[in-house]
């Protein structure tokens, strides 16, 4: 017997082989017949809440659409979304759209330690983000991610870093009037300042732009601060700034023209009408919204002056896009957009409380008691009915946890292919 050494190496090479090949044929059947991740709901309290979502790779957007959406010419879906969330202006409304597509297309999102309990739903802010806040354990090999949604305040170049090339850049801006005095009810700024928003704008204008940040992070000009921004910057350097976010942004959405914004925007993203649906999230009641005298409202402006100019160009710009889109077209899908929302919040049977209600499962409560929320009471006929109706940290939670297994699973994928190369 003369083929010792050369027969035992190719034995073990053909071994090697096969049984790296059994493995991958066991992997591959294991994620094809695992079962899609449900949500069940069970009844409690003569409402029906959101108790367990499961998660695996084999999961696909096969659900159809409650209502059918408007056809979509031919063109692909962009599925790469840099999402600037600032603060107070539908950001949680508008967060909850690309948190729902890319939860149902196993996306990959930036996200914050899941062991960081404090504000995990912020990257950066009141400092610039860094590519460095972003665990490792928590991107996928290629280190760029899929959607950016979270609170952050924008550093291009270091967001870039974690971005693919063709990423689409968008964000959203409000009335600062509006924006301002929402800001200073919410987080109750009239504890940090010890005065009543009326009184605090009476102060002289130069000691009101100097006033420190509540937590160094909220205060006047707050959409340039979330920019990236100093909050005081002279003219010159102010629309040099605008020229900087007008030409890396690729649409700004208007809070107060939101429907026209994402109709505008589902359509620059090559989207369904039901990928652009949403339930209002995170807006104070009614009786939260005390009335501004004329001499406020115009007070509030000048402190936020650079505000001002920054929401005067981009609704400017919005307008221009409407007129090029079409007004008639415009008027149609809005009507259209608004009855599939009618039909989702009743098929989804949804169910409106204030946002703290101890009768109803914590995945639905908002931060703050002066909101609305929702929870969907349909026995989870739709898993997007729950998803739409669900709080934004509940929904980074579980986002988050699937992730981690999802990124747990391609490093085994990648494990397999090494043994066969």
């Amino acid at each position: 017997m003369e083929c010792s050494n050369p027969c035992k190496g190719m034995y073990s090479r053909h071994l090697k082989a096969v049984v790296a090949a059994l493995l991958l044929l066991c992997m591959v059947t294991l994620l094809l017949y695992s079962s899609p991740p449900t949500s069940l709901i069970q009844s409690s309290v003569s409402l029906l809440r959101l108790d367990v979502f499961e998660t695996s790779t084999s999961r696909t957007d096969t659900s159809p659409p409650l209502k059918e959406a408007v056809p979509t010419p031919a063109c692909t879906p962009q599925n790469h979304i840099m999402y600037l969330k600032t603060h107070k202006c539908a950001s949680t409304t508008v967060q909850n759209i690309f948190l729902r597509y890319g939860y149902t297309r196993n996306l990959m999102f930036a996200l914050k330690s899941e062991h960081l309990t404090n504000q995990f739903n912020y990257l950066g802010n009141p400092s610039k983000f860094k590519a460095s806040l972003i665990p490792r354990h928590l991107l996928p090999p290629s280190g760029k991610v899929d959607i950016f949604a979270l609170h952050t305040r924008l550093d291009i170049s270091e967001h870039t870093k974690v971005l693919h090339n063709d990423t689409f850049w968008v964000t959203v801006v409000r009335d600062p009037v509006d924006l301002f005095e929402s800001l200073y009810n919410y987080f109750h700024l009239q504890n940090f300042y010890m005065s009543s928003l009326e009184d605090f704008v009476k102060s002289p204008l130069k000691s009101l732009l100097h006033h420190p940040r509540y937590l160094n992070k909220f205060g006047h000009n707050q959409m340039m601060f979330d920019m990236g921004y100093e909050a005081n910057l002279d003219v010159i350097e102010l629309r040099s700034a605008i020229e900087e976010l007008d030409s890396k942004f690729h649409l700004v959405l208007i809070s107060e023209l939101l429907e026209e914004s994402l109709i505008l925007l589902r359509h620059k993203l090559c989207w369904s009408l039901d990928d652009v649906i949403f339930f209002t999230k995170n807006a104070r009641r009614k009786e939260f919204k005390p009335q501004l005298s004329n001499a406020t409202q115009h007070r509030i402006r000048e402190i936020n002056s650079a505000d001002a100019l920054l929401y005067d160009y981009f609704l400017a710009k919005h307008k221009a896009a409407v007129l090029e889109f079409g007004k008639d077209r415009m008027a149609k899908e809005l009507n259209k957009l608004q009855s599939l929302r009618d039909d989702y919040f009743d098929d989804c049977s949804i169910h409106t409380f204030k946002g703290h209600d101890p009768h109803v499962d914590q995945e639905f409560q908002e931060y703050s008691a002066q909101v609305n929320a929702y929870v969907a009471t349909n026995n989870n006929k739709d898993e997007n009915c729950a998803l739409l109706a669900m709080s934004e940290l509940s929904f980074i939670k579980i986002i988050t946890t699937r992730q981690k297994e999802l990124l747990k699973e391609m490093t085994m994928l990648k494990d397999i292919e090494n043994v066969l190369i």
